[in-house]
């Protein structure tokens, strides 16, 4: 089983790690960030003043005397201390791949050097080089990349319980190849990739808890951490929490033994670094809900240039899996705590009426998060389709044309920059968000 998930994790991390396209953005900082709690034991972005100067102080604040400064006035913040505005929680899972990758640099950027591009690609250039810095957005893809092949490699752990090893490896390369985990997760270290692997690890700790029950408080580690990466992964948290308490009572205390050390440090680093309990990322609020959050719903699921079911139209057997599942009481209750997870993430992102779209990205990048739990829900489906006696052959056929479409479409996201041009072409997405629901000019078919 490990040798089948380390072969699987191998082909996805070299797939994706030679994928083109780079689409560092909100997440610039991240490997700078790591690059300071390795160097200097701190997150704090000083000594990379200039750089912050020249991005125009784009995703940072400035904490000085206990206040929060962004923006124009960050140009008044002697005395205080920069940080990136995006959660702690990825630079601190990315800290041991740039450490790793720093190290294997040295010693073999020297043997690189007949590789460079001759600056027609300077981003590869400096990475070729051994300049983390320079180089940083190669550094997000790669430890991005590693992240999704460590998902995949867990998802092959959990399929197998269930599926023979060659499905399991399917399902493992379908989460792979054909979700937002190749277009979006692994192509910048956005918080997608790491709330990937954490929500994935959750979901094998619960379902092996079935056979060994001690596994069930050990998730509490995991669902805590994923939302110190990404705040609504507190929903994963309480979904879990409820299941534990549903399915694995008595391990209830453990659980919270496990998450509570995590929220406990996270506190602590937020009082020392912001003088508040939590950063001013995490006091975001959506506004009072109005008809416009419809219309997020809708756009998240079905809508040309964001739609979920649009750009991975095989989740569609997902939703019918869910149903099976929970219908049929496979794993009850479990799929019933994952399918209402889901369902409040979605409306969670659609709450914010004012980005549901999520910004210049490709596709559904805010509820890509919900890519392992959708694979998930599709092991019932494959189940089925091995019983004997059953009419399966026009639902699989429909099952490998809509796999087909979403490989397509996620390839093209991954392997083109063309499609990522639509953000901001003929105008920009953010400021007119009603781009998205054109299906004369869907993002996808840009070429």
């Amino acid at each position: 089983m490990f040798r089948l998930a380390g072969s699987v994790f191998a082909a996805v991390f070299l797939a994706h790690a030679l994928s083109p396209v780079l689409t560092s953005g909100d997440s610039r900082w991240t490997v700078l960030v790591a690059l300071s709690l390795l160097e200097r034991g701190d997150t704090n972005l000083d000594e990379y003043l200039d750089l912050v100067r020249e991005s125009g102080y784009y995703g940072v604040e400035c904490v000085q005397a206990g206040k929060t400064v962004q923006g124009a006035a960050m140009g008044a913040c002697a005395g205080g201390h920069i940080y990136n505005w995006y959660p702690v929680g990825v630079p601190l899972m990315a800290a041991p791949v740039v450490l790793g990758l720093r190290g294997a640099l040295d010693v073999i950027s020297p043997a690189l050097a007949s590789w460079s591009t001759s600056g027609r690609r300077p981003i590869l250039d400096a990475f070729l080089r051994g300049d983390l810095v320079g180089g940083r957005a190669a550094v997000e893809m790669i430890a991005a990349s590693l992240l999704v092949a460590l998902a995949a490699a867990v998802i092959v752990l959990t399929a197998r319980r269930y599926l023979p090893p060659m499905h399991a490896a399917a399902l493992a390369l379908l989460f792979a190849s054909a979700t937002p985990a190749w277009s979006t997760g692994s192509r910048a270290l956005y918080q997608h990739a790491p709330s990937m692997l954490l929500i994935a690890v959750t979901i094998h700790l619960l379902v092996t808890a079935e056979s060994r029950p001690r596994r069930a408080a050990l998730a509490g580690l995991p669902s805590a951490f994923a939302y110190i990466v990404r705040p609504t992964n507190l929903l994963l948290l309480a979904a879990a929490a409820a299941y534990v308490f549903h399915r694995h009572r008595r391990s209830l205390p453990a659980f919270a033994a496990w998450a509570l050390p995590v929220f406990a440090a996270f506190f602590a680093y937020n009082l020392s670094a912001f003088g508040a309990w939590l950063p001013s990322y995490y006091r975001l609020r959506p506004p009072a809900p109005d008809w416009r959050v419809f219309e997020a719903l809708a756009g998240n699921l079905i809508s040309p240039s964001r739609g979920l079911l649009v750009f991975t139209p095989v989740f569609l057997f997902s939703i019918a899996g869910a149903a099976a599942a929970i219908r049929g009481g496979w794993l009850r209750p479990l799929p019933a705590y994952l399918a209402g997870w889901a369902a409040a993430h979605l409306l969670a992102v659609s709450l914010y009426v004012s980005f549901w779209w999520g910004g210049y990205s490709y596709g559904p990048r805010l509820t890509s998060d919900l890519t392992p739990v959708l694979v998930f829900f599709l092991i019932p489906v494959f189940e089925a389709w091995r019983l004997p006696g059953r009419k399966r052959r026009p639902a699989q056929l429909l099952f490998l044309l809509a796999l087909a479409a979403s490989l397509l479409i996620h390839g093209h996201g991954a392997l083109s920059f063309a499609p990522h041009t639509w953000n901001t072409l003929p105008v920009s997405v953010d400021a007119h968000p009603e781009r998205v629901w054109d299906w004369r000019d869907p993002q996808f078919l840009r070429r």
